[in-house]
This record gives structure tokens, C-alpha cells and sequence, in this order.
């Protein structure tokens, strides 16, 4: 099929123009919503394991310039949230669902005429617990004494085949 008979197929056009609308339109909603001088914040809270949605949960940004604050409608079945006409300035956040209140140690920025996304997952520090530690990270593997031993019996090996694998001459070759 030729690209200039691709081209003549309406329903292919309409198509591709349909899927164009579809992926620009969410984001233009919140471009036309918001207030010169203002942005918008979009995202999903997420239970500890990062996949089942958190419904209900309330975002909440308060300003670190001016102090006040701003709420999200409840999340939906799919723990989305939007927060629409948020003025340009610093804000820290914090989340409420129906279990436990979430707040975060640490500042966001938005900026006007910006849609600012971000996902969540929830995970409760019990009082009096500090935040869990990481998880220790392993060496990689060619930094141990094994990795390395691997390392010289493939480099030895390689020198072998190459300098002192000699075949014996075959009878076609003599």
C-alpha cells in the first residue's frame, strides 16, 4: 500500500485525527481551566503496593508563601485527582484518605499555565517509628571476589584459545 493511497482513506485520517484529540484534549482541559498566573496538578494515589487505587483520598497543597490551602475533590475509582487554578508559587503537600493523614517533607513548585503530574503511594509510619531505612544495595556482581575470578578464567581462557590452540594440519591442508 502506498503512502499517497494511505492518505486517500478517510477512515484511517479520521481515525488517526480522533486518537490526536483524545491524547491532547485531557491535557488541553486544564491548559483552558486555569487563570492566568495559575497552574494545575493531576495524579494518582496509590496503596503501599503502588497498584490498587486509593478512592476518596483528598489532596491538599497549602502555600509556603502565604499559608493557605487548597483541596482536590475526593480521588476517583481509579485514584486520579485534579486541583485546577493553583497560583504560581511554592506549596508543600499532604494527602487524607479515610485511613491516616500523609504529609510530605518536601516543597513543589508550580508554575503558570503548567500542568504539574505526579503519582503516589501511600505507606503509614507507625508513631514513634522512624521512616524504614533502604534496603541495603548489593555489589554488583563483577565487583566480588566471584565476579572477578569469572572475570580471569574467561580472560584466560580467551588467551588460551587464541595464542595456544593450535589445529593440526588435516591432510587437505598439507
Amino acid at each position: 500500500m502506498s503512502i499517497k493511497r494511505i492518505g486517500r482513506q478517510r477512515g484511517l485520517v479520521y481515525l488517526v485525527l480522533a486518537a490526536f484529540v483524545a491524547l491532547v484534549l485531557p491535557v488541553g482541559q486544564f491548559a483552558r481551566a486555569a487563570e492566568p498566573g495559575s497552574g494545575s496538578l493531576a495524579g494518582f494515589i496509590y496503596a503501599k503496593d503502588m497498584k490498587t487505587p486509593v478512592t476518596g483520598a483528598v489532596v491538599k497543597l497549602r502555600n509556603l508563601g502565604d499559608m493557605k490551602e487548597l483541596a482536590s475533590p475526593a480521588t476517583d475509582e481509579n485514584g486520579m485527582f485534579t486541583i485546577t487554578n493553583i497560583p504560581a508559587g511554592r506549596y508543600i503537600l499532604g494527602v487524607t484518605s479515610g485511613k491516616d493523614n500523609f504529609n510530605f517533607d518536601y516543597s513543589m513548585h508550580i508554575k503558570a499555565g503548567e500542568l504539574g503530574k505526579i503519582s503516589m503511594a501511600l505507606a503509614p509510619v507507625k508513631a514513634g517509628q522512624e521512616e524504614p531505612a533502604p534496603a541495603p544495595t548489593k555489589k554488583p556482581f563483577f565487583q566480588t571476589w566471584a565476579g572477578r575470578a569469572v572475570l580471569i578464567a574467561a580472560a584466560g581462557l580467551a588467551v588460551y584459545f587464541i595464542f595456544f590452540n593450535e589445529k593440526e594440519a588435516s591432510e587437505v591442508d598439507k
